[in-house]
Order: C-alpha cells, then structure tokens, then sequence
C-alpha cells in the first residue's frame, strides 16, 4: 500500500456501480462518500459513480457529461413497440455521441415471449434512427439483456440478408436459427461504413464454448437446452464469419448481451468496457487516476465480477498506479481470484439478514460499512508514517 502523509487531506476516489434493486450508482457513491467523511471529515472525495454496460449505463454517463435526453419508437424482445429513450453527450475523448442501453430495448424484466422467440430487431433500429438524426458516433450499453440469439435480429435489420431453405429472406430469433440456410451482405449496407459505433460491454465472454453466451448466462435468462443454443449461435457466426472471411466470435466481450457483442464487430464497431469507458470520459485513465485511496463497488461481487464487470477495471486502474482499492459490496462470494483483484474485500452486511432487510436498509449500512473501513484505513495509514 502507497504511504499516505496523513497531515495532507486523504483523497479518496469512489467510483461504484449500483446495487441492483435497491439503489443507483450515485446514491450508492453518496452514501460510501457520507461515511467516510463521518471517519475522516478533512478527506477530499472525488465522486465517480460508475456502470459497466449494464442497466444504468446511458444514465451514469448522461449524468456526469450534463448531456440531454430524446426518445425514439424501436421494438422491443418481444416485438412490440416501446420508446428508448436516449442520451446525448459531448467529451474530451469521444466528441458528440449518442448512448442508450440495450436493457431498455430487451431487457430481462420485460421479457414475456420464451426467451427462443425475443428479438434484437429494436437495437438495430435504434442504430438507424439516431444515424438518421444524424449521429456519427454511437455508444451501446450491452448489458441486462434477455435475449441470446447472437445478434442476428440486429444484423438483419441492418447488414445480411438471412434466407431459409426455399431463398426466403426472414428475421430469425435464435429459435429459428436452424432455419437459416445463407447469409449475404445486403447491397444497402454501406452506410455503416460512416458509422462508429461503440458497445460497452460488461463481461469478457466469446459468443460459444463453455464459457460463452449461452452457457454462461443462458439459464438466467430462461434457456432449458443450453447445448443447442451455444451449437446454434456458433452455426450462425460460422455462416458470418465465412460472409467476412474473419471470426469474431472468439474476440473477448463477443458474448455479451446473448451475442449482441459479436454482432456490433461484425458491423464494424468497436467492444469496451463500460467501466473503462466511463472512467476515461471522467478523465479518470492512467493520468488521471491520482489518488490515496480508492474505493468500489457492486450489490453482489462473485465469480461474474470477474468476467470485466466494473469494479475489476476499476481495481486493475487503481492498481496500475498502486493505489489500494477496497470492494464495497452487498454480499461477496468466496473466491480467491476475486479476493486478489482488491486490497480487501467487505460486505456491508453486519450479521445474516433477509435480502428485504438489506435491499430496504441499504443507504445506513453503506454508511456504517464505509465510516468503519475509512477509520481502519486512517489508523493504518498513520501506523505507516
């Protein structure tokens, strides 16, 4: 751990993710930020609440870049109508981009249709109308989806022709993926040329394998034959990567969003974490990141945490510069991998309580958690001088 002279003001940057269910990233960076101060009231705390591709995403980065929002009519998972709204920012980094969040297109808690029948056809329709408003740069939050067809909704709308055995074009969901007899570029997609798009992605996953889409994150979103669906992607992608003559099926983050990753490379876009987005759009990168101390977060930290969700990029950052970070979590799974990406690891849990108990109690115990943490941190520190 760096020595902090503890006759200069601690600065401490705290930069979680939400706690699904019960409160939002910046609510959750208050209370932590409310805590600390208790313990050490001449701290400098520098907010920065953050999202990594998931649920929240457009909002966190909407919020910070003082952006402004619209609305566009797309289709949602299961084919019905539904308005997106979306967000409009300027950075240092990214000049004038618009972002919005797959989740509110097909998301996980709108889903009715069995998860075989959901389409991605709404993401690219997003694409074409705020291509169509006339923006250039498009920022994709991928995760909290409840679909798992490998893009394809996405890319038919927008890219291939999709035909089945008797030379139909139609627009298949992953249940109708062993229809598919061809893919082909269609001759109106050249557009996309003139287009950047850019997809946060949450996890690191490929599309297939036993580490890919569907077996990783299939059961959650209602898949019983998890076997036939990686099979059925994989098929799909093989299809495009012969189109292309490049896999991208492989690539980390491909399997994001039950695919939607490996789809935006195929149309030419680039996969980030959303985490590491948000950060340097902050100004919080390697030269930004000057700090005593950090501290993250999430409502549960597991084995999944690993596969590139937000607190891990901010801890690998943290780490670049030795700068202790401190997971702050609702709960924390025991896991040695998860234990080594942060110089501790803390529940905010002070005894076995109810989920209600803690999704209602949330804003005091991450304050009781962060004010403990943050006189441990002091005492420590002092001990080091």
């Amino acid at each position: 751990m760096m020595a902090h002279d503890t006759n200069q003001p601690l600065r401490v940057l705290i930069a979680p993710d939400s706690f699904k269910g019960s409160l939002q990233a910046h609510e959750v960076a208050q209370h932590i930020a409310t805590g600390v101060k208790q313990a050490i009231p001449n701290s400098v705390i520098t907010l920065a609440p953050i999202a990594d591709g998931g649920e929240g995403t457009a909002r966190t980065v909407v919020q910070k870049l003082g952006g402004h929002w619209g609305t566009i009519t797309v289709t949602n998972a299961n084919g019905h109508e539904t308005e997106l709204p979306f967000g409009v920012c300027n950075s240092a980094t990214v000049p004038v981009f618009a972002i919005f969040d797959v989740a509110e297109i097909v998301g996980l808690p709108d889903a009715i249709l069995p998860v075989e029948a959901r389409t991605t056809q709404g993401v690219g329709e997003a694409v074409r109308a705020l291509v169509g408003q006339g923006y250039k740069t498009i920022v994709v939050g991928l995760g909290g989806s409840s679909t798992n067809d490998g893009g394809v909704g996405l890319l038919a709308e927008l890219m291939v022709n999709v035909k089945d055995t008797h030379g139909n074009v139609f627009a298949p969901t992953l249940g109708t993926l062993d229809k598919v007899s061809s893919v082909s570029m269609r001759e109106d997609a050249a557009w996309l040329s003139n287009v950047s798009l850019i997809a946060l992605t949450d996890v690191n996953s490929p599309l297939a394998g036993p580490n890919g889409a569907s077996h990783i994150f299939g059961t959650q979103k209602g898949l019983i034959d998890v076997d036939k669906a990686d099979c059925l992607v994989q098929k799909f992608a093989s299809r495009i990567g012969t189109m292309l003559n490049e896999d991208h099926s492989r690539i980390a983050g491909a399997g994001a969003a039950g695919g939607l990753g490996f789809a935006i490379r195929v149309l030419g876009g680039r996969l980030q974490p959303g985490a590491e987005f948000i950060l340097n759009v902050l100004g919080l990168d390697d030269t930004g990141m000057d700090f005593d101390w950090v501290i993250t977060g999430e409502g549960h930290s597991d084995s999944q945490t690993l596969l590139g969700k937000g607190p891990v990029c901010v801890a690998r950052l943290a780490k670049k510069k030795n700068i202790p970070v401190t997971l702050l979590s609702g709960a924390i799974a025991s896991s040695t991998e998860l234990f080594d990406e942060f110089d501790g690891c803390f529940s905010i849990q002070r005894s076995p309580v109810t989920l209600a108990f803690a999704i209602q109690h949330t804003d005091a115990l991450l304050e009781s958690a962060a004010h403990n943490l943050a006189a441990l941190f002091l005492c420590a520190a002092r001990r080091n001088q």
